[in-house]
């Protein structure tokens, strides 16, 4: 989803998709009443953690290549084409998604006296009053999900003033580049503890908890995790852990897989609570706490030793999930409005639910892709993408 060169770790695009993927369970979960289900309610509730992995992956894949320009003393991406490439990439496909959902299945908001808010991201903030449909229920009103798309915008043109201060405190730090990077991450780390333990109920404090800053732990593992693969990749020799990673990359998968499920039984409420804390508020600062660790788990084979073998990247690299990852964006704006077009139609049950939602979804997604936002990333780049892979490191974010 990012600069040229992203096709280095191919293996993060179809856990692109995967996320994608678990945004829709966690909805159609929601509207199908799974959720109170005894026996697998309570597993299915936080699947919302597809959107730590989106903010992880937009971290490390977008930081990257400016830290390893600023390491090597080559130039860095001209932040006007990264600006030109991320405005291109997000809001012509968005802007399109917008449009349809407000015709089919109809949801408000977009052809409203606010159509101004929605197509410019400002759902979230309070810079405007609800009304009608928007005010009584929200979940039919512009595009649910796309608080995630704002926060990751808000990156976007956050991360040009991150570049630059980091490039100032490198020329007068004195100790290694390294750990002046992962103490930026600290400080961003706290910074987002002290937004997310408390309920946002002023103006400011709504703007920081939607903002990077809000959700600086989950981008600051992104930017670490860029960091260190930098780090590693300078090295003359590979480091062990490297090594073993390499030769075991189902380990952290694992580990990361049994931790959600270890949660959602002995600490997680079975209601998904991510985009405003409505649970016991030490409970939802654990949960976003442990939901950075377990996303950077399950990342990690897919950066570090990812020219390696072993089950875990081979599932990864299959071609049907290579292709997902392509399309993920679309699958992140046509799940909710395709979700509610057929709850309107009478499909209510889980399986058949979540089954059409993600088939259509999928070919709202597929026509997405390959009639506006390949064409217009072709334009934008110069170039046509060689292949579904480097087609898919330029994919925008989906969650």
């Amino acid at each position: 989803m990012g600069p040229r060169g992203h096709h280095s770790f191919p293996l993060l695009d179809p856990m692109r998709a995967l996320a994608a993927i678990s945004v829709l369970l966690v909805h159609t979960s929601i509207f199908s009443g799974a959720l109170e289900n005894a026996t697998f309610g309570q597993f299915l509730a936080h699947l919302d953690i597809g959107v730590s992995f989106f903010f992880l992956l937009s971290a490390f894949l977008l930081y990257r290549p400016f830290v390893e320009a600023r390491v090597a003393g080559k130039a860095r991406t001209k932040f006007v084409d990264y600006g030109r490439r991320r405005f291109i990439r997000i809001a012509p496909a968005y802007w399109a998604a917008l449009t349809v959902a407000a015709i089919v299945p109809g949801m408000a908001g977009a052809f409203s006296g606010n159509w101004w808010v929605y197509y410019g991201l400002l759902q979230n903030f309070p810079v405007y009053s609800p009304t009608g449909t928007c005010a009584t229920a929200p979940f039919r009103c512009g595009m649910p999900v796309a608080w995630s798309l704002t926060v990751e915008v808000l990156f976007y043109l956050a991360l040009p003033l991150f570049v630059i201060a980091m490039a100032w405190l490198g020329k007068r730090w004195r100790g290694g580049w390294l750990t002046l990077e992962l103490g930026a991450v600290g400080v961003l780390t706290a910074v987002s503890i002290l937004i997310q333990r408390s309920v946002p109920l002023s103006d400011a404090h709504v703007w920081l908890f939607f903002s990077p800053l809000g959700r600086g732990w989950w981008f600051g593992l992104g930017l670490a995790l860029a960091a260190v693969s930098v780090h590693v990749s300078r090295l003359e020799s590979e480091p062990a852990l490297v090594g073993w990673l390499r030769r075991r990359p189902g380990v952290p998968v694992a580990t990361g897989v049994a931790l959600y499920l270890l949660a959602a039984v002995v600490l997680l409420d079975p209601v998904a609570s991510l985009a405003f804390p409505v649970i016991d508020l030490n409970t939802y600062l654990a949960q976003y706490l442990l939901f950075g660790v377990i996303a950077a788990l399950i990342m990690l084979p897919a950066i570090f030793g990812a020219d390696g073998g072993g089950l875990t990247r081979r599932t990864l690299g299959h071609p049907s999930l290579v292709w997902l990852g392509l399309v993920s964006y679309g699958i992140f704006l046509y799940q909710f409005p395709v979700l509610i077009l057929f709850r309107d139609v009478g499909i209510k049950a889980f399986v058949p639910l979540t089954i059409a939602t993600f088939a259509l979804t999928v070919a709202c997604a597929a026509a997405s892709f390959y009639l506006l936002e390949r064409p217009l990333m072709r334009r934008v780049r110069g170039r046509k993408p060689a292949t579904a892979a480097t087609a898919a490191s330029a994919t925008g974010p989906a969650g």
